[in-house]
């Protein structure tokens, strides 16, 4: 009884070494390069803090935020399937992954392009048309290196996929601090955002032939479908999971204005940035890891655990201590502007919204792993819903309001479905029945 209990003390903190063991090298890879890409992005946004108005935050926000969630829904639209598949498979797959690639990008940038008058029409704003024009171009880009990063995903080559996030970041960051000082007011956002997809491409290529094809270069349909088949759903959780962290921009400015929409917006970035920075690393590395399927049910649910506690030992201690520093390091760093604004009441709430979002991502990648694509697309998309009702009414308040409403529903929600995807795909794991045989 004395080791059983033993046992159970020690558990947590094997959980812990395991994670870090297990997941270790391609979270170092990963996390060091998103760590030091946001410090970059950090001192970048000292600079855009000092220089430009919440007006254009708010222009900037409405501009990334569409970008970023049709750009969601293209990420994954054959890596999905292609991480998963055995080296024959992959190989036959690539020819029809590559017009899949194609006709979704091209579609995504007709999207975009199409949307940019209604969205300069509702905001009384002609300017945002060719800002989201432009960034339609990146579209056009992204083709040319995306079978190339799924190769290094799915060889699980962390570090030259974090190489490639870092000096994307590291280059973005730049051009954007000098387009700023040079007076480029929102150009100085947009532009280095295309710009540097270049660099990401020729990061993913150098030196990463794909396999030789086993099938005849044009498109085969049963191929396409197949990639469709899987990965259609998760771009379509992606998005829905993109769409609920990003319902609060859409939200504040469609009740706030654009003006509020910027204060937020600076505020969401310099809170989070750090600690989503990790959680997507964290997301990217865990799919591939979870993907490797070489072990029994036990050793895929030690695997899931161990990575979830090792993830938290990271952002947590970050992220409380952003918090409890904010007071005097926003109006330090960013300027005694933002005293006038509730940029810093907002910063310590949605930094508090930051430490369970770590759970939500890896219940999300442990469904797709699985295959339960489906499940993780209700989740979001019911938690979407949710937040949004809430978030439209804390809109009639104040931003701090929102602010507050963001961090208590994640705090409430996110840990109930990390445990229900636990459950979901464990839900035979004769773990839970022996401890609780032991106690």
């Amino acid at each position: 009884m004395k080791n059983q209990h033993k046992i159970l003390f020690e558990k947590p903190i094997m959980l812990i070494s395991t994670g870090f063991t297990g997941l270790g090298k391609s979270m170092m890879w990963l996390g060091s390069a998103q760590l030091s890409g946001r410090i970059i992005r950090l001192l970048s946004s000292i600079v855009l803090a000092r220089l430009l108005m919440p007006e254009m935050f708010g222009q900037a926000a409405i501009v990334l935020t569409l970008f970023e969630l049709i750009c969601t829904a293209t990420r994954r639209i054959s890596s999905a399937a292609l991480i998963r598949m055995d080296d024959q498979q992959f190989t036959r797959h690539l020819s029809s992954a590559n017009w899949v690639n194609w006709g979704v990008c091209l579609l995504a940038c007709l999207t975009m392009l199409l949307s940019s008058y209604p969205i300069a029409q509702y905001y009384h704003d002609t300017s945002l048309i060719l800002p989201i024009a432009v960034m339609a171009t990146s579209f056009l880009l992204l083709p040319i290196g995306m079978q190339h990063a799924t190769l290094n995903l799915r060889n699980n080559k962390m570090r030259i996929v974090g190489r490639a996030n870092l000096w994307q970041t590291l280059i973005d960051a730049a051009l954007t601090a000098i387009l700023a000082l040079a007076g480029f007011e929102i150009w100085a956002i947009i532009l280095p955002k295309v710009l540097v997809i270049i660099v990401w491409i020729a990061i993913h290529r150098y030196q990463n032939p794909l396999p030789k094809m086993q099938s005849a270069t044009g498109i085969q349909y049963a191929q396409v479908m197949t990639l469709l088949h899987f990965g259609v759903p998760v771009s379509l959780s992606d998005l829905t999971n993109t769409l609920r962290q990003n319902i609060d921009y859409l939200l504040v400015g469609y009740f706030m204005g654009v003006e509020a929409l910027g204060v937020y917006f600076f505020a969401y970035n310099i809170s989070l940035g750090i600690s989503l920075g990790l959680i997507q690393s964290f997301g990217t590395a865990f799919y591939s890891h979870l993907c490797q399927r070489n072990a029994v049910e036990d050793e895929l649910s030690a695997k899931y655990l161990s990575s979830v506690a090792a993830i938290m030992a990271i952002t947590v201690p970050v992220i409380l201590l952003q918090s409890a520093l904010s007071d005097w390091y926003v109006p330090l760093v960013y300027g005694d502007k933002w005293l006038s604004t509730d940029a810093i009441d907002v910063f310590q709430f949605l930094c508090l919204s930051g430490l369970v979002r770590p759970l939500g991502e890896a219940a999300s990648q442990l469904l797709l792993a699985n295959g339960l694509s489906q499940t993780n697309l209700k989740i979001n998309l019911l938690l979407t819903i949710c937040l949004a009702v809430v978030i439209g009414i804390a809109c009639q308040f104040s931003l701090i309001t929102v602010a507050q409403t963001v961090m208590v529903s994640y705090l409430i929600t996110l840990p109930l479905i990390c445990v229900y995807s636990y459950q979901k795909v464990f839900k035979n794991n004769q773990q839970f029945t022996s401890v609780g045989e032991s106690l």
